[in-house]
C-alpha cells in the first residue's frame, strides 16, 4: 500500500488560522516577558538566546521582511532562528531583478482591469491592492498571500548549507504528503506519478527522493517552495516560501508574467519558472487550520534538527495572544506583534522597503526595444495593429530612470532622426514608475498629424511599464 496523503481543508484562510495553533500544556514554566519592541529587543539580542522561535501575527509583507532583517543583524552571532509569517497578497522580487520584467505591474496596479478580456479567468475573484517587494536577499520572484506560510532560518555561517532547512521543511510536508522531495536547485517538490513497490528509496531519511516515479514525460514535479538566500560574515540567511492552500494558485502565473518580456533585456537575475502546486487539495474542505498545522510541523521539525527540549514548543502556544516571550536559559520562543515597528531598525527598514527609491530605484540597468538590437537581438513579436508599422523604440534605463532613448515613427530617415531627438530630450532622465500615462508625456512634443500613431505607441508603452 503506498504512504496514506492526507488532505485536511480549512473552513477559511485568514491570519486567525496563525493566531490559533492551540496550546498544549506542558508542566514547564518558563519565565515570561510581556511584549513591547523594547522587549523583542531585549530577547533577541540576549547572549544567551541562543535558540529563538518567532511567528508573526502581522500580515504586512514590508513589516515581516523588517523584522527578518533585524533578526538577521541583531541576534547573536553564535544563535539560530526561526521566524516564521503569513502575508497579505503581494508579489516580492529578488534584491537583483527588474519589477518591469519579472511581474505583470498593470495586474498589481489596477487589478482585473490591467488584463485583455482573453485573458481574464471567468468567475474568479482576482485579489485586491497587491503589493510590490523587493526583498534584500537574491534569488526569483515568488507571489504570497494567506495561503502561503514563509519560513526563515538565520544561523551561523558553519552551520549553513543549502539544504539542511529545505530538509528540515521537507521533513514537515512529509507529515502531510510523503511526494516531497529537495530538487537539485534546492527547492522542494511533490512528486507526480505512481507509488512504486519496487522502488528502494522508501527511507523516510532520504530526502532528495521519494517512492513516487512519473508515469510519464509530461507528469513533471511540482513546486511548492523556493528558497532564497543571504550570507554575511557573522550571519547566513535561509527564506522560503510554502503553497499550503493558495486560493490564487491559478492565477499566480498571470501575476509573475511581464507582458514586456519578448521586448526587454536586463541585467541582473532572471526568475526560472516552474509548474507549481499546493500541499493541499484547494477543493477540499475538512478539518482544522492548515497553517497552523504546517507551522507546528515546521517547528517540530526544527526542534528536532537541533535536539532542542519539546517543551519548547508547548510554552511558545501557552500565550496565543502574543502578549509574552517565553524565555529559558538558553531559548526564547513567542509571538510577534504589529507594534515591533516601533522598534527605530526595524521602522527605518520598513520605510525603505516601502520606498520608491528601493523598490524601483535598485534596479539593474535595462533596454526595452520594439526590434532586435546589439543588446538584444531575439525576433520580437508585431506591435498592436494601432501602432504604425516604420514605428521603433529604443529605451536605456538605469535604476528606474531612462538614460536614452531612440524613438521615431517616420518610414523617412531624415524626419525619424528628428523625431528621435525630440522624443530622447522629453524622456530621458524621467523615472519610469512616476509616469502615469506615456501619451500625456509625449504628446508635448507638437507632432498634430502624428497624435493617431502616438496614442498607440504611448498604449503600447503603458502596457510594458
Amino acid at each position: 500500500m503506498p504512504p496514506r496523503i492526507l488532505s485536511p481543508q480549512p473552513k477559511s484562510l485568514s491570519l486567525k488560522h496563525v493566531r490559533s495553533l492551540g496550546s498544549l500544556r506542558f508542566s514547564l514554566n518558563p519565565p515570561r516577558r510581556s511584549f513591547s519592541a523594547s522587549s523583542f529587543a531585549d530577547v533577541a539580542t540576549k547572549p544567551s538566546s541562543r535558540y529563538q522561535i518567532y511567528i508573526s501575527q502581522s500580515d504586512n509583507p514590508f513589516l515581516n521582511l523588517s523584522i527578518e532583517h533585524y533578526l538577521l543583524q541583531k541576534t547573536p552571532i553564535d544563535s539560530t532562528v526561526l521566524f516564521l509569517y503569513v502575508n497579505r497578497p503581494c508579489v516580492v522580487i529578488g534584491r537583483n531583478q527588474n519589477p518591469w520584467l519579472e511581474a505583470n505591474l498593470q495586474l498589481l496596479k489596477r487589478g482585473v482591469v490591467g488584463l485583455q478580456a482573453s485573458e481574464i479567468k471567468l468567475g474568479y475573484q482576482y485579489p485586491i491592492d497587491v503589493d510590490l517587494i523587493r526583498r534584500r536577499s537574491g534569488g526569483g520572484t515568488v507571489f504570497h498571500d494567506y495561503g502561503n506560510v514563509n519560513y526563515s532560518v538565520i544561523c551561523p555561517p558553519p552551520d549553513f548549507t543549502r539544504d539542511k532547512h529545505a530538509e528540515m521543511v521537507v521533513r514537515a510536508i512529509r507529515q502531510i504528503d510523503p511526494r516531497a522531495r529537495v530538487n537539485d536547485r534546492h527547492d522542494i517538490v511533490l512528486d507526480q506519478g505512481e507509488f512504486s513497490q519496487g522502488n528502494n528509496r522508501k527511507d523516510h531519511d532520504h530526502l532528495h527522493g521519494t517512492v513516487y516515479v512519473p508515469t510519464s514525460s509530461v507528469s513533471p514535479a511540482l513546486k511548492v517552495s523556493g528558497s532564497a538566500y543571504k550570507l554575511t560574515r557573522n550571519r547566513s540567511l535561509h527564506h522560503g516560501t510554502c503553497l499550503i492552500q493558495s486560493p490564487n494558485l491559478e492565477v499566480i502565473p498571470q501575476y509573475l508574467r511581464s507582458p514586456a518580456k519578448a521586448f526587454m533585456k536586463a541585467r541582473g537575475v532572471d526568475s526560472v519558472r516552474s509548474p507549481i502546486s499546493n500541499i493541499y487539495d484547494a477543493h477540499r474542505n475538512q478539518g482544522d487550520s492548515l497553517i497552523s498545522s504546517f507551522q507546528r510541523n515546521v517547528l517540530k521539525a526544527f526542534i528536532a534538527l537541533y535536539s532542542l527540549d519539546h517543551g519548547l514548543l508547548d510554552s511558545l502556544f501557552q500565550d496565543s495572544s502574543g502578549s509574552n516571550f517565553n524565555c529559558d536559559k538558553d531559548w526564547v520562543c513567542g509571538y510577534i506583534r504589529e507594534s515591533v515597528k516601533d522598534l527605530l531598525e526595524i521602522e527605518e527598514g520598513l520605510k525603505e522597503l516601502e520606498s520608491p527609491e528601493w523598490i524601483y530605484g535598485q534596479t539593474p540597468q535595462f533596454v526595452l526595444s520594439s526590434s532586435p538590437v546589439e543588446e538584444d537581438d531575439r525576433p520580437r513579436p508585431p506591435l498592436p495593429s494601432d501602432v504604425p508599422e516604420a514605428a521603433r523604440a529604443y529605451i536605456k534605463a538605469r535604476s528606474g530612470v531612462i538614460t536614452s532613448t531612440q524613438v521615431s515613427f517616420s518610414a523617412n530617415s531624415v524626419i525619424a532622426k528628428a523625431e528621435a531627438r525630440l522624443f530622447d530630450e522629453v524622456l530621458t532622465g524621467l523615472n519610469i514608475h512616476l509616469i502615469k500615462d506615456f501619451y500625456e508625456v509625449l504628446c508635448q512634443i507638437s507632432y498634430l498629424d502624428k497624435l493617431y500613431a502616438l496614442k498607440g505607441f504611448s498604449g503600447w508603452l503603458n502596457t510594458m511599464f
